[in-house]
């Protein structure tokens, strides 16, 4: 297998290498042997992320969502933004990059299987002489299902996930053709769950209105009150409260201060962390760890 890039992870970041055993359980099983995963995860704002391999054993996908990068291969090179996936072929020596400026944020996969060179022939990436890049208008739309293939990273990889895994990812690479001759308003495939993903994966940073409108594809007034209207509360205040979740997981999970959990999560003002927590929970982030656990309190507050 082709090594992934050992790229430090920040915070919102994944990466999960699929055992030996079962890769070669996938590689025998009937349901997933014509492709399944070999690796695969997500590069959040991916700041110095470089790769170059002169061996590459296994087949790659890189689809960006946010800034850019750059890749070569020996026939082929360009730029990557987002909205488009890269395909990289086994044997194929090749380097990538994120751009200095706006770096990528990316979902990756290295994979494998019987049919991988039908798949990409249907996607139009197989031949050397067509662009490995192809550009999606409705990209949004393969949010669900990536962010179900991330989450079976945090559940113990059996057969049964391994396989779901191998489904999902056959799915997303036949939806491409399809998502990209297919034109629909911006905002069209706005959902709670890809928001959410969204939210769960720049949880370390302060993000404005503008930056979920951005993602969603629509004006901020017209973002807000669709949002209001899904979810009966304001975009901001949903982004905050599951800040503050994933704080009170910290809390009981780690013996980090409350410094220190506040910003991890986009905080930098200590004081206006304890505040929020308080106001949305109604108790300080200190007393929350005393009441939940038994370890000592720190003074962090």
């Amino acid at each position: 297998m082709s090594q992934p890039s050992r790229w430090p992870l920040p915070a919102g970041s994944s990466r999960l290498l699929l055992p030996q055993t079962t890769i070669d359980r996938l590689h025998a099983h009937p349901f997933s042997r014509q492709l399944y995963p070999i690796a695969y995860g997500h590069y959040l704002h991916a700041v110095g992320h470089r790769v170059r391999r002169s061996v590459h054993t296994d087949h790659l996908l890189i689809f960006c969502h946010q800034g850019s990068g750059r890749y070569q291969t020996e026939h082929q090179s360009g730029t990557l933004e987002a909205g488009q996936v890269l395909f990289l072929k086994r044997g194929q020596a090749h380097s990538y990059q994120a751009d200095q400026h706006t770096p990528w944020s990316i979902y990756w996969a290295h994979f494998a299987g019987e049919q991988v060179e039908q798949y990409m022939d249907f996607v139009g990436v197989n031949r050397d002489d067509q662009p490995p890049v192809i550009t999606l208008s409705n990209w949004r739309a393969l949010l669900p299902d990536v962010t179900q293939l991330l989450n079976l990273q945090h559940q113990r990889l059996n057969l049964e996930r391994a396989l779901l895994a191998a489904k999902l990812l056959q799915k997303l690479i036949v939806q491409l053709p399809s998502l990209r001759r297919l034109e629909q308003p911006q905002g069209a495939n706005f959902t709670i769950t890809t928001l959410e993903r969204f939210m769960h994966d720049n949880s370390h940073r302060a993000l404005e209105l503008k930056d979920f409108a951005n993602f969603s594809g629509l004006s901020t007034f017209h973002f807000s009150k669709k949002f209001r209207q899904l979810t009966g509360t304001s975009p901001l205040r949903y982004f905050n409260q599951l800040k503050v979740r994933e704080a009170q997981r910290m809390l009981l999970d780690s013996n980090h201060s409350i410094r220190q959990i506040g910003q991890t999560l986009g905080f930098d003002d200590a004081y206006y962390f304890s505040r929020l927590f308080k106001k949305m929970t109604g108790v300080s982030p200190l007393a929350y760890r005393r009441q939940h656990t038994h370890q000592p309190a720190d003074s962090g507050e």
